[in-house]
């Protein structure tokens, strides 16, 4: 089963086996299964059909580590680092279904933290490969040899270390390239083995992380991810580029064939995306407090998945979102209704409203329960009009006190959101004591108003604010009276317990300290308030 409970995530999340940290996923066409790495360079599999079976298979060489893999030639391969050396390992399926490592040839002992297939001069598939700090591009072979490129360097400049790296289909001997310290993108031709003597500098200070390439038949687009809160959009055809902020930091951006882009943001625990023909962001998706978004791939049916390495879980991004838009943040006492209503609109990814949906409405716990009793509220969405998208709950009824665990997920397709601040709280009882609200140590002039009301906020002996509750202001020393010439005033409590006085509190002509007392009927205690009255 998905969890989803007790989290923030907007998505199905799915436990891998071992409570496996995924430090990078891949689609492996082969078996038709997302396939992931560890950090400590533990090779796994997921099964999207059936997402409560995963595998991870453990290292043959433990002290391994690793950040990137790749599927090629019916395997997944990977370059890990340890004890000073790096090395070419493939993994594949067992006939019993576990997973076989292979290990090829040793080199540079430097993690890797792009992979991508790319062909070569003669056209022929290899793997092209980053390694952090380093200059030159790493090519591994089918037979896993290693070799490497010439090193990048900026027109009469010293070497500059690579780190993202982007190849479309269609244009495979054409790599592209990040330099971070150089603030720059930059193309490899495979055939002729060289990089481009023209590299594209890149708009605003932030360094260039993780690339990818979306194509469309109006454009091709290479995207950068940078270091700070913002993407690049670089139009390879028009040699144009432009900003795209977004909500955190970019790491890991993933292509769809449909020309939409989508990102992790590893320090927000979300992912988001940029539609076709778009300039901005959809909206970041939560994918679950601490879960580290570590990758994003797609199955065979173009279903999105994210890694979370924090959590060691699979996430679903569905195609539909749903958005809290009533019922949150509200407050009942045991045996009563709440006010509102659960409300939730069911929208496409760019927000706009969907004609046919189904909502479940889920409470879990004993706090609350829709009227009739139930924990489930199954309801269909307005299919047109200003509430159109929209899916309204019935009315919850308190029962316990506590947090309310409510939420809303969709039918026909993996979509879920949770409802934030639903409290049940204790029955309150009559009032028992009046706490300082606002209004005491105030100074005003003689015969001068004071600036300030008095306000006392009644509370029952449980400390829950009681409302309705007449409160009695005296003034104790005749050197003040209120408004209306009295020395005794009367307010209510409102919702929050809290009473304040209508009639202004005026000062006399004596100059010198007094006491206003107030108490609510019913309590043995109340509050005294100090005022002063100067001379001037």
């Amino acid at each position: 089963m998905p969890s989803t409970a007790g989290d923030e995530s907007t998505g199905p999340r799915y436990p891998l086996a071992g409570s496996a940290k995924p430090a990078a996923i891949v689609h492996n066409p082969h078996d038709r299964q997302i396939w992931f790495v560890t950090g400590d360079a533990r090779f796994g599999r997921f099964a999207t059909e059936t997402p409560h079976e995963s595998k991870v298979f453990p290292s043959p060489d433990p002290g391994r580590s690793t950040e990137a893999l790749v599927a090629w030639n019916q395997a997944v391969w990977m370059y890990a680092v340890a004890d000073g050396q790096g090395c070419v390992v493939k993994c594949t399926l067992t006939g019993g279904g576990d997973g076989h490592y292979d290990n090829y040839e040793r080199g540079t002992a430097a993690a890797c933290p792009a992979m991508a297939i790319g062909s070569d001069p003669k056209g022929t598939e290899r793997i092209v490969a980053t390694l952090s700090g380093m200059p030159s591009l790493m090519f591994i072979d089918a037979d896993g040899s290693i070799h490497t490129s010439d090193a990048f360097s900026l027109s009469g400049g010293s070497p500059s270390p690579l780190h993202g790296l982007a190849i479309a289909k269609r244009t495979s001997q054409e790599y592209w390239l990040s330099s971070p310290a150089a603030g720059c993108v930059v193309s490899f031709d495979a055939k002729g083995g060289e990089f481009s003597k023209t590299p594209v500098r890149l708009d605003g200070t932030a360094a260039p992380g993780h690339l990818a390439i979306t194509e469309t038949a109006q454009e091709r687009v290479l995207w950068v991810a940078t270091d700070d809160t913002y993407l690049i959009k670089y139009d390879l055809d028009r040699k144009s580029q432009r900003k795209v902020v977004t909500s955190a930091v970019p790491d890991r951006l993933f292509a769809m064939p449909d020309g939409s882009l989508w990102f992790t943001m590893p320090s927000a625990d979300a992912v988001d995306c940029v539609l076709p023909g778009t300039t901005h962001t959809s909206g970041s998706i939560s994918t679950g407090k601490g879960s580290r978004p570590s990758g994003i791939a797609a199955d065979t049916n173009s279903q999105l998945w994210v890694g979370l390495e924090g959590t060691g879980e699979m996430f679903h991004i569905s195609k539909f979102r749903l958005t809290p838009k009533g019922g949150q943040g509200q407050e009942a006492a045991v045996g009563t209704s709440f006010k509102n209503p659960l409300r939730v609109l069911v929208g496409n990814l760019d927000g706009t409203p969907v004609g046919k949906a189904t909502v479940k409405f889920v409470l879990k716990g004993d706090q609350a329960r829709f009227v009739g009793g139930g924990t489930t509220d199954i309801k269909s969405v307005q299919e047109s009009g200003d509430e159109m998208g929209i899916a309204e709950s019935a009315l919850l009824e308190a029962r316990q006190p506590g947090q309310v665990d409510a939420s809303a997920e969709l039918l026909e397709e993996d979509a879920f959101t949770p409802f934030e601040g639903i409290v049940v709280k204790e029955t309150v009882g009559p009032p028992d004591h009046l706490g300082y609200h606002s209004g005491a140590g105030q100074r005003t002039a003689v015969g001068k108003k004071f600036p300030a009301p008095l306000s006392a906020v009644v509370r029952d002996e449980h400390g829950a604010a009681v409302r309705k509750a007449k409160v009695v202001f005296r003034v104790m020393d005749d050197m003040a009276s209120f408004g209306n010439g009295s020395a005794v005033t009367e307010a209510t409590s409102g919702e929050d317990g809290v009473a304040s006085t209508s009639q202004p509190l005026v000062a006399g002509p004596v100059v010198g300290r007094f006491r206003v007392q107030a108490w609510a009927e019913g309590t043995e205690a109340g509050v005294v308030f100090n005022e002063y009255v100067t001379g001037c």
